[in-house]
């Protein structure tokens, strides 16, 4: 305990000099208090009212491999002008598939019947919009989500990855002619090898006719809900000619930090982007950027990020409206998880445990 020596002030009163300075000190600190307080429930409101609940990276353009493109970038800087965009964004889901036995045509069975059921008008075929659009014109569409399963059906003596004049679809295969939402590249089929880069130069052909904003990847053993999808679209996805040069999904990176890369479970790109992938970069661009390991997705993130404009990289990891995990390879817990609802799922979901305990604290990587 302090001990305290009163002293006699000139009008008698006896006091102490140490107490008073102890309350000066009390009152200092109650008013700091009190203003902290103040600024952090001002700040707290203000936060939530202007918050963003993705990531927005700009990429600079230092640090960034572009010697190997240089020759066939030079053309995509020179961009058109903005211009009057159309009045709703819209976002072609390529879900990628493969008749390479029939696990994955009864894969697609039951996507159909699941997720795909939605009687959105907004949600529909890709031949549904194409016909929309011709008959109707892109601003009196009412789809706005066309999707398309994604199938490699070239002989064995096409390219893996679409490098010549050839044509770039064929004709579906006869036991499966009865799917018309099936698009069929005329490569030979490999996921990890030239199939995307070549779906991504379809992509823009089709965007470039028929008015696509943004163009997606996501594997045939992502479930999605599509309510979550449609806000995620119209909350934060602007239509043209406001989305150049966007790049999203869920965050990832190689264990040396050297890519940065949307996970092949669920990616997207603006439809400038993919154009840049599919065309501008050539089939030699494509391979000299690749890694040595097959990596479709970390591969992508390099063909992106070659482009000699920044990017604006949509990092999902806290904004995911899909599920994406061993579960959902087998039928019956796919079509559980969708029949059970995921809304109460992706709210867990959000939350990258994922992320942080398998990826980061394990160093699992490339």
């Amino acid at each position: 305990m302090v001990k305290i020596t009163p002293i006699t002030l000139r009008n008698g009163v006896r006091a102490s000099s140490q107490c008073r300075e102890l309350k000066r000190t009390k009152i200092g600190l109650s008013l700091a208090l009190s203003f902290l307080v103040f600024v952090a429930i001002v700040n707290t409101s203000w936060s939530n009212e202007t918050r963003n609940p993705l990531q927005i990276k700009q990429f600079p353009l230092s640090d960034r491999d572009l010697s190997q493109i240089e020759e066939n970038a030079k053309d995509f800087e020179k961009e058109a002008p903005l211009g009057l965009g159309s009045l709703k964004t819209t976002f072609l889901i390529s879900i990628f598939s493969t008749n390479a036995s029939e696990k994955y045509i009864n894969r697609r069975t039951y996507i159909r019947e699941t997720y795909l059921t939605v009687s959105d008008p907004r949600i529909c075929k890709l031949s549904e919009y194409i016909r929309q659009i011709e008959e109707n014109g892109p601003y009196n569409t009412v789809c706005q989500v066309p999707y398309a399963f994604i199938i490699a059906a070239g002989g064995k003596d096409r390219p893996y990855d679409h490098d010549d004049d050839a044509p770039l679809t064929v004709k579906p295969w006869k036991k499966v002619n009865d799917e018309d939402d099936c698009v069929y590249l005329n490569i030979r089929e490999s996921m990890e090898d030239g199939k995307s880069p070549s779906y991504f130069k379809f992509g823009a052909d089709v965007a470039r006719k028929y008015h696509i904003d943004y163009i997606t990847k996501l594997d045939d053993d992502t479930l999605i809900s599509p309510d979550s999808l449609m806000n995620f679209i119209e909350d934060e996805l602007p239509p043209a000619p406001y989305n150049r040069r966007v790049y999203g999904g869920r965050s990832w990176s190689t264990r040396s930090g050297q890519v940065y890369y949307g996970a092949g479970q669920f990616y997207f790109m603006s439809s400038d982007l993919a154009h840049y992938v599919g065309n501008v970069l050539s089939a030699e661009d494509r391979k000299s950027l690749s890694h040595s390991k097959q990596t479709e997705d970390a591969d992508m993130g390099r063909f992106v990020f070659s482009n000699p404009r920044p990017i604006k990289f949509m990092d999902l990891v806290m904004y995911k409206f899909w599920i994406h995990d061993s579960a959902t390879k087998i039928e019956d817990a796919f079509r559980t998880r969708w029949e059970d609802g995921m809304e109460n799922f992706l709210a867990r979901e959000r939350v990258p445990w994922g992320f942080y305990c398998s990826n980061w604290l394990g160093g699992r990587g490339l």
